[in-house]
C-alpha cells in the first residue's frame, strides 16, 4: 500500500497503485546457467526503435571524426543514441556480469554497483548543466527530501530513459520508504530471463543509478528493484528506496 506524493513543479502525471513490496530470498546457481538473451524482435524489426534522448553515459551524434571528449557538456542536441543500441550494450553488460558471479544475488549486486557509478556521473552532469543554464557559479542543490525525490523521478529518469518515471509514492508501511515506478522499463524490455532465474531483476542497474544520485545529494539509502507485474504491464518495476535514519532525522529538524 502506498500514498501518492504531490506532483513535481513540471506537470508530470503520477499514477497510484497498491502493492506489497516484500520479496523472497534470491538464490540459485550462477555461471553454469544459460545466459540471458536479447529478444529476436530487436534484430528482426524492420523499423528501428525510437531514439532515447541522452542515454546515460552514451556516446552519439556530433560531426564526423569529432572526439566525444571535445563536445561541450552543456549541449544535448545531437547526442541522442538509438534505444536499440543502448539496450544491446546493456544486454552485453548483463551477460558479461553473469559469467563472473556465482548466484542471482551476486549478479544483481554487480549490476547495482555499475548503476551506482553511472548515477554519480549523471548527477554531476545534470548539476553542471543546471548551473550553466542559470549562469550560476555553483549548482543549486536541494536539501528537502521530497524535491530531491521529484528530481530523481523527473530529471534523472528523463535524462536516462527519455521520459519521467510513471509514479512516485510513499509507502504507508513505513515513513522511510518511497517507491518509484516505471510500467515499461526500456532497459530490460528486450531481455529474456530464463525460468530458472525468474527472481532476477536486471533493473537492479536502475536501482543503482537512483542510489548513486541520492548518495551524491547526501540522501543515503538502500535502493532495490522489484518486478510487480500486472496484466497490462508484465515488466512493471518498482524501485524501492529505504532511507537512512539520519535522512529522516534531518527532515524532522528542517520541518520545524
Amino acid at each position: 500500500m502506498s500514498t501518492s506524493l504531490p506532483p513535481p513543479p513540471q506537470s508530470n502525471p503520477m499514477y497510484s497503485y497498491s502493492t506489497n513490496t516484500s520479496t523472497s530470498t534470491i538464490s540459485g546457481p550462477g555461471s553454469h546457467q544459460r545466459p540471458l538473451s536479447m529478444r529476436d524482435s530487436m534484430s528482426r524489426s524492420p523499423n528501428p526503435p525510437p531514439a532515447a534522448p541522452n542515454g546515460a553515459g552514451a556516446a552519439g551524434g556530433g560531426a564526423a571524426g569529432q572526439n566525444i571528449l571535445d563536445r561541450p557538456l552543456n549541449k544535448t542536441r545531437g547526442s541522442e543514441v538509438a534505444l536499440a543500441s543502448w539496450a544491446f550494450m546493456f544486454a552485453e553488460i548483463v551477460s558479461y556480469s553473469q559469467s563472473r558471479v556465482d548466484s542471482v544475488a551476486d549478479l544483481e549486486q554487480r549490476l547495482t554497483t555499475l548503476g551506482y557509478e553511472t548515477g554519480q556521473r549523471v548527477l554531476g552532469l545534470l548539476l553542471l548543466r543546471s548551473a550553466q543554464a542559470s549562469h550560476m557559479k555553483d549548482p543549486r542543490r536541494e536539501h528537502r527530501l521530497i524535491p530531491i525525490l521529484q528530481f530523481v523521478h523527473t530529471q534523472v529518469y528523463k535524462y536516462c530513459f527519455g521520459r519521467p518515471a510513471d509514479g512516485l509514492e510513499r509507502s504507508v508501511e513505513g515513513e522511510d520508504e518511497y517507491m518509484i515506478t516505471m510500467n515499461q522499463p526500456p532497459l530490460t524490455q528486450n531481455i529474456s530471463i530464463p525460468k530458472d532465474m525468474s527472481q532476477l531483476s536486471c533493473e537492479a542497474f536502475t536501482a543503482g543509478i537512483v542510489e548513486g544520485v541520492l548518495d551524491g545529494l547526501d540522501v543515503p539509502a538502500r535502493v532495490t528493484a522489484h518486478t510487480v507485474s500486472t496484466d497490462q504491464y508484465p515488466q512493471r518495476t518498482v524501485i524501492l528506496v529505504k532511507l537512512d535514519q539520519k535522512v529522516m532525522d534531518r527532515e524532522t529538524v528542517l520541518g520545524k
